[in-house]
């Protein structure tokens, strides 16, 4: 996989729908926008050298996000007073995200709900909701990481690192079912960057076999709340190769977790910038 050649070529040279329309040739529009719709489709594509070599939990994240119908039932709606899940969501008892009367969803809230419900379908098997290393009464400080606390900030892999449960990733290393903080170019007009919570299914790649962008699931305007969607690596409001996070759910129950130290979120410095070397020790 050749990222960084990916990343220069969508900055610099590629037109994703120039190279379409040189693929379709004369066939009509209408299949054109057959093709377009087909994204918000039932069933994530996933890359077929991956599709039977999954994680376990990656697989089950992939199995939950099928259940979630993608037809505009669950309507994009980024307002205060719930948790933009799709309905009440509860860990041991305990309600621990709000959804709204009108069961609308919004991007982290839905990543987060699929989340939960794959680590609860995980538990079934290795001690049920008693063993969950996330307790009710520590869901809140969860979700708030998750949610992201900063621009540009790591939110699902910041919030599984810091509770034991998963790793920060390098872009090379994403699978299908892998969550991801996406955060954009600075787009011209605006003074702060757009980011968007949502679980990668594969690589967009063009002719030359170089990646241009990333195929996701999640809710968005776009797809009318939950679905499929592409976004492509570029400047002004593409998506920033720097700034974007990839996390790995790697799942444990409260056992297990009880005898791993916790790990500290990595830090992440600019590919372009490298980090400074400290100033050597003055001579006494």
């Amino acid at each position: 996989m050749d990222f960084e050649r990916g990343i220069e070529l969508s900055y610099e040279q590629y037109d994703p729908w120039e190279e379409i329309f040189m693929k379709l040739g004369k066939i009509s529009v209408v299949f054109i926008l057959l093709a377009l719709c087909s994204c918000g489709a039932r069933g994530p594509r996933i890359a077929a050298d991956h599709a039977g070599n999954l994680p376990e939990f990656n697989r089950i994240v992939l199995e939950t996000i099928r259940e979630l119908p993608a037809d505009g039932t669950h309507d994009y709606s980024w307002v205060s007073g719930y948790d933009g899940a799709t309905q009440d969501i509860y860990l041991q008892g305990k309600k621990v995200m709000r959804g709204n009367e009108k069961s609308q969803t919004y991007c982290c809230g839905v990543t987060l709900e699929v989340f939960l419900k794959s680590y609860k379908k995980w538990l079934r098997g290795h001690g049920g909701e008693t063993a969950s290393v996330i307790t009710a009464d520590q869901w809140p400080a969860f979700q708030k990481l998750w949610f992201v606390e900063e621009v540009n900030g790591p939110g699902p892999s910041a919030a599984i690192e810091k509770f034991g449960m998963g790793k920060t990733l390098d872009p090379e290393q994403a699978l299908p079912g892998d969550f991801i903080q996406v955060w954009r170019t600075l787009k011209e007009g605006k003074t702060t960057p757009s980011g968007h919570s949502v679980i990668f299914l594969r690589w967009e790649k063009n002719a030359s076999g170089a990646i241009t962008g990333i195929r996701y699931w999640s809710s968005q305007p776009g797809t009318k709340g939950i679905g499929e969607q592409v976004e492509y690596f570029g400047p002004n409001g593409g998506i920033n190769a720097v700034s974007t996070w990839f996390g790995r759910v790697e799942p444990v129950s409260r056992k297990v977790a009880a005898s791993k130290p916790t790990p500290q979120v990595k830090a992440k410095t600019s590919k372009k910038e490298p980090a400074k070397k400290p100033a050597p020790a003055k001579k006494k």
